[in-house]
């Protein structure tokens, strides 16, 4: 897609900026300031044009992520409230009709603020910088189109919306309030702000399901809910995204904590690595002659994703390219273990580097369980369930999660992904099939801080020795 800029006499903005007062919003984690050198895109965002300048975008694939809730047969229900699950890269919302608990419709968008940075730290900083107005206003007016666009695609009417209810981290949800974010950008990283009580919004009344604390918001409180924790004597919800959350509840009890397993299960940060979307590889088998690979919707591969990630991981530890110990016993290729290529003929490879980046996740996730476990009296054999949250936990294999040692092998307990937790979670709630659980007695465990965490970390380094 060609998009021709142009530029106003004396013009003093960059083409980040220009572009975006155009209506088009890209990805950038400085915003401008060139912090990445000029590597992130083939043209420089930080130039100030003079004369008129055509640039050429690539349109993205957008999707929500393992969605669990998918809209009902067409119907004359009317669309009473809106969900809406605000995450740092996607936005899901869903239109339903709250007395016949059905879900009318779905959309998701990408997060507009991705232009003020591509994470959760880029966008604290933006906002320091003088631009938590802009941030805010973004968002909202991103929220009202989309809102509005969904309703009229399914012939609903916006007005006859009369609740929303919306889940978050809690970045994303104190930057759409316009809320200081200078208690979540140091240490020790205490959130000022209590969570806001129901408000309206015109006739609309807007319900933000809680934090449980700086690096735990209301979009793991809507896991709780998606999982119907208060169900069980003994069971874990993990979201295993770039925070890596985690909540145990045993008996009456519960305990959270955040693992900062970093962006890979996600698909970031790998060197080619993908969201969850459609050409996604998500299962790969390693054979004498290469890779199999399996993508998502059997469209041509575009990147690799978190499942994908572990699945290639899984298969190299059972056919001993890895040593217990974490050590690889053949040497990767230069560029890397060839998977596929792309439909524009480039080639798809997994390195070395990639796989100690799912290593370092992997050990953070599973030294995160041991300590709540420990925290709670507990072992591993007498947890009875296991819930995956989030588009990773939607497409990964158990089997290949049990082979890295990032979940418990299994005993007596269930393993279940649930895909869009959050949402999932916002349709309990709004449909009164829940009651939100009391955060004030939920126990956060501050991973950092922990005497055992290190040695944890270390131990889960290593893999399970398998049999042959």
């Amino acid at each position: 897609m060609k998009i021709t800029i142009k530029p106003p006499a004396n013009n003093t903005k960059n083409i980040l900026t220009l572009l975006e007062e155009a209506g088009y919003t890209l990805p950038c984690n400085c915003h401008g300031a060139r912090l990445c050198n000029g590597k992130q895109y083939s043209f420089d965002c930080s130039m100030v044009p003079q004369n008129t300048v055509t640039v050429s975008l690539e349109k993205e694939t957008e999707s929500i992520e393992g969605l669990s809730l998918t809209p009902d047969s067409p119907s004359s229900l009317m669309a009473d409230a809106v969900l809406i699950d605000i995450g740092t890269t996607t936005i899901a919302l869903s239109l339903i009709n709250t007395e016949h608990k059905k879900i009318l419709a779905s959309s998701s968008f990408a997060n507009p603020q991705r232009s003020f940075g591509k994470d959760v730290i880029s966008r604290i900083q933006s906002s320091l910088q003088g631009n938590s107005d802009s941030l805010k206003q973004c968002l909202c007016q991103s929220l009202k189109q989309e809102l509005s666009t969904l309703c009229q695609k399914s012939g609903q009417a916006v007005h006859n919306i009369k609740s929303a209810y919306l889940g978050g981290n809690t970045t994303m949800i104190h930057l759409l309030l316009g809320y200081d974010v200078s208690s979540l950008s140091r240490s020790p990283f205490t959130v000022r702000e209590t969570s806001p009580e129901p408000f309206y919004y015109g006739s609309c009344r807007v319900t933000i399901l809680p934090w449980i604390s700086a690096f735990i918001g209301g979009d793991i409180t809507a896991g709780i809910l998606a999982c119907r924790l208060e169900q069980y004597d003994s069971a874990l919800f993990l979201d295993l995204g770039t925070n890596g959350e985690m909540v145990l509840k045993v008996r009456d009890h519960y305990y959270a904590c955040s693992t900062a397993a970093g962006p890979a299960f996600e698909g970031n940060g790998l060197s080619c690595g993908c969201a969850a979307v459609a050409g996604a590889v998500s299962s790969v088998s390693v054979k004498p002659l290469g890779c199999l690979c399996q993508t998502i919707d059997n469209k041509l591969p575009v990147g690799i994703c978190g499942s994908g990630a572990l699945s290639l991981c899984s298969d190299l530890i059972r056919k001993h390219y890895v040593t217990a110990d974490g050590i690889l016993t053949r040497r990767f290729p230069e560029k890397g273990i060839f998977l596929s290529r792309k439909a524009d003929g480039s080639s798809l490879y997994f390195t070395a580097d990639d796989f100690r980046t799912i290593q370092l996740a992997k050990a953070a996730i599973g030294a995160g369980i041991d300590i709540l476990l420990s925290e709670a009296g507990l072992t591993a054999p007498e947890l009875d369930h296991i819930f995956l949250g989030g588009g990773f936990g939607f497409y990964v294999s158990v089997k290949d999660c049990e082979t890295l040692g990032l979940l418990p092998s299994r005993t007596r307990h269930s393993i279940q992904a649930l895909g869009n937790t959050c949402l999932t979670g916002l349709f309990n709630y709004a449909t009164k099939n829940c009651s939100l659980p009391d955060i004030s007695h939920i126990q956060t465990i501050s991973l950092a801080d922990h005497p055992d965490f290190q040695s944890k970390y270390l131990e889960h380094m290593k893999f399970p020795v398998l049999s042959d």
